[in-house]
């Protein structure tokens, strides 16, 4: 292997793309490495990665067995039940509704705005999941074994809120949240999990006042412990918040949610 020596960035700018891109590279030689040693078929690392499309009106996700879609008209979700995550494992698919955050909960703290959830419109946060590992759990660290227990098994997860918040001033906004996550062990040794939470709060005229985009990403060989994680925000909400149930100090959230259950770096646009 040979190295050679970069000059430094001219642009704080062009070295968060660098970063951008290394980050990339690096996920996806991790997941080739470990895909090389599988039967070729179409498709296949389609299973392991979430395809995400976004723009700042509009997100689309496609998993396995279930598509999101959200704009500043709706939030949608499509869920194939005999595809849904990894049948395979035999888990069953499990269904939930509990209501949304209330007022006192943690607000959303964005460029343009901070939002709590209203008494009146605190929504149902929908969520549909299946186990994706029966025989394996997810990696210590980075992840805790308090994580662990609280949270179970390696799991696909779809999670929607609607509801309605307020900022400072009092205006009225509708938020549509999408909070992902699919978590699979490929080949018995690689840990792959992609976590993306999007959101838009729009306004009574119709228009996106902020809105997340925040996409968190980990790779962790367990044969040899190297782990590589980070979460990319693209949006206009950025939060931190400690869990010391969990041992993180510092945590990417998007309000009382978490997208990823430790410290990690963030990369921006």
């Amino acid at each position: 292997m040979s190295w050679r020596i970069v000059p430094p960035f001219s642009t704080p700018e062009e070295g968060k793309v660098a970063v951008k891109r290394f980050a990339g590279v690096v996920v996806a030689a991790l997941l080739l490495a470990a895909l090389s040693a599988a039967p070729a078929s179409a498709g296949l690392l389609d299973r392991y990665v979430l395809d995400i499309h976004e723009s700042p009106a509009h997100v689309k996700v496609d998993g396995p067995g279930f598509k999101v879609k959200l704009s500043k008209h709706a939030l949608t979700t499509q869920i194939d039940d005999a595809r849904f995550g990894f049948p395979q494992t035999g888990a069953p698919i499990l269904r939930n509704g509990p209501i949304g955050p209330s007022p006192a909960a943690r607000a959303y703290v964005c460029e343009n705005g901070t939002y709590r959830a209203t008494p009146d419109g605190r929504g149902v946060f929908n969520q549909v999941s299946r186990v994706s590992s029966t025989t394996a759990s997810r990696p210590i660290p980075p992840y805790s074994a308090a994580f662990n227990t609280a949270f179970g098994s390696p799991f696909t997860f779809v999670g929607t809120l609607d509801a309605t918040v307020v900022n400072e001033q009092g205006e009225r906004f509708h938020l549509m949240m999408s909070d992902l996550a699919n978590e699979v062990v490929v080949l018995g040794r690689f840990f792959v999990s992609t976590n993306p939470i999007h959101a838009f709060f729009v306004d009574a005229q119709g228009k996106i006042r902020d809105r997340a985009s925040l996409v968190g990403r980990v790779v962790v060989d367990t044969k040899t412990g190297h782990s590589t994680h980070f979460v990319i925000d693209r949006g206009t909400c950025h939060q931190r918040a400690a869990y010391p149930q969990f041992g993180a100090t510092s945590a990417v959230v998007f309000g009382p949610f978490f997208v990823l259950p430790f410290d990690t770096t963030v990369i921006g646009d």
